[in-house]
């Protein structure tokens, strides 16, 4: 295996670990509830229970450090399919949340529902190269206050693969664990085989919303694992440097870092970040520039250094739908954070910065995965694949393409896409003249009418739906 891609040296990750630390230090974070400032208060932290400003100090995000177990790993209802977070693993999954989809049969955007996200996340289900699934869409058709809700229920549905979503309050949050422990056999199961991991989204600069805090305290202390990040605007909300940026965001996850493991030591933690910049001319977020796909290699370089396993956005862009600007932000954004080795790359399946999802390019994105892992996997260098001994035997004017050898290695060391056109031109126009696009659309459509999920047993999905029913009921 090579190398990970880094551009900091150590020194310069231990400046912006001490530039980190003196922001906890002498600003503070602001962190509205009341049981996380307690237990702040109770480590030794400077609590301002006032202003609800919590400084902490070197010594204890240091030890919370220390105490963040190295190694995590994510299962999924097909156990087969566990993902080992630990140094030089890239794993690729979708993102959300968007709140509207490009319908695949008119082309047209339209509001997403919870018929689109089921769908959306079977043809994630069928795809080989998305290796977890981070929840698409946000449905329009149900309650806001209950939506995480519908995004846990429809994906524990329609995938078997790995789930990743929100929670955005202490009762939300109960209730996806108490799901989850009744997909798993119970709590102590779930902790011991973890299905689902709560993302939870930070705000800057250096504020914690009440309920998001309290959603990570309810699944540390289940011991379900968190993906902690924020996501601080260069140029808006953390300043216009990127190395600015990089602290104030490692500031606010260490912060998090440290809630969790005073809730908890040995809770699963993933280091994450989803720092990006504005737009200099619009002042729209760039999710598809250089500046958003640098600072992915530092959450890497970061969470290496502190030995946490890591997770970012990748495979994003800001196009509005699978053109080429698509392409070329999507792979930008796909090749360097994997090249860096983040642990978890999410951005498969929308557009538009996030806010529209495609099923075109869902399957486009696939692809794009299936590429980069290629090229993670490197070139294998020894006897067998030199080859030396069937250069000699085919000499000089003779082929290679008859030989046991060719079969053997032809699939291992080439990678065979299976939207992207590689015919001839003239073949091309035969078939139809398909753009990309059309050619994911008719894949999308296979899929949707072929393949079904592994499904849950009715008794466990009744469940899950009466736990939704008696909310909306009060």
């Amino acid at each position: 295996m090579s190398p990970p891609y880094e551009i900091f040296t150590n020194s310069q990750l231990y400046k912006l670990h001490l530039a980190s630390i003196e922001i906890l230090e002498r600003i503070g974070v602001q962190i509205p509830s009341e049981e996380a400032l307690k237990l702040c208060v109770d480590a030794g932290a400077e609590v301002d229970f006032k202003n609800k400003i919590v400084k902490i100090p070197q010594y204890i995000v240091e030890e919370c450090i220390r105490k963040t177990p190295h190694k995590v790993t994510l299962y999924s209802r097909d156990l087969k399919l566990k993902l080992v977070l630990e140094e030089g693993n890239v794993y690729f999954g979708t993102v959300g949340f968007a709140t509207r989809i490009i319908d695949i049969n008119t082309g047209q955007y339209r509001s997403l529902n919870r018929e689109d996200l089921a769908k959306l996340t079977r043809v994630a289900d069928a795809l080989e190269n998305i290796d977890f699934q981070l929840v698409m869409g946000q449905p329009i058709d149900v309650p806001l206050e209950i939506a995480e809700l519908y995004q846990w229920l429809i994906a524990f549905e329609n995938t078997r693969k790995h789930i990743v979503c929100q929670a955005l309050n202490k009762r939300n949050a109960e209730i996806a664990v108490e799901m989850g422990s009744i997909i798993t056999g119970g709590k102590e199961e779930l902790r011991r085989n973890p299905i689902m991991t709560f993302i939870i989204c930070l705000n800057s600069p250096l504020i914690f919303g009440d309920g998001l805090t309290e959603a990570l305290i309810v699944a540390s202390r289940y011991g379900v694992p968190v993906w902690v990040e924020s996501g601080p605007l260069a140029g808006a909300n953390s300043p216009v440097t990127l190395a600015g940026t990089v602290a104030l965001n490692n500031a606010e996850v260490l912060a998090g870092l440290v809630i969790s493991k005073l809730v908890n030591p040995q809770s699963p933690f993933i280091y994450g970040s989803w720092s990006r910049s504005i737009d200099m001319r619009t002042g729209g977020v760039v999710l598809g520039g250089p500046e958003f796909a640098l600072m992915r290699i530092c959450t890497a370089q970061l969470a290496r250094y502190y030995q946490i396993p890591s997770g970012g956005g990748g495979i994003l862009c800001d196009s509005k739908t699978s053109d080429a600007q698509a392409g070329y932000e999507k792979m930008l954004t796909a090749i360097l954070p994997a090249i860096a080795r983040l642990n978890l790359v999410c951005g498969m399946g929308l557009v538009g910065s996030e806010n529209i999802a495609s099923f075109e390019q869902l399957v486009i994105d696939n692809e794009v995965a299936g590429m980069v892992k290629r090229v993670l996997n490197g070139i294998k260098l020894d006897d067998d694949t030199l080859a030396i001994d069937i250069i000699k035997e085919v000499g000089h004017e003779g082929s290679f393409l008859s030989k046991k050898h060719t079969l053997k290695f032809a699939k291992i060391e080439h990678y065979i896409p299976k939207i992207s056109d590689r015919s001839s031109p003239d073949t091309w126009i035969r078939a139809g003249m398909k753009n990309t696009s059309q050619r994911a659309r008719e894949q999308a459509l296979k899929i949707l009418s072929e393949y079904s999920p592994i499904s849950l047993p009715k008794e466990v999905s009744e469940k899950l739906q009466s736990l939704i029913l008696k909310l909306k009921t009060k």
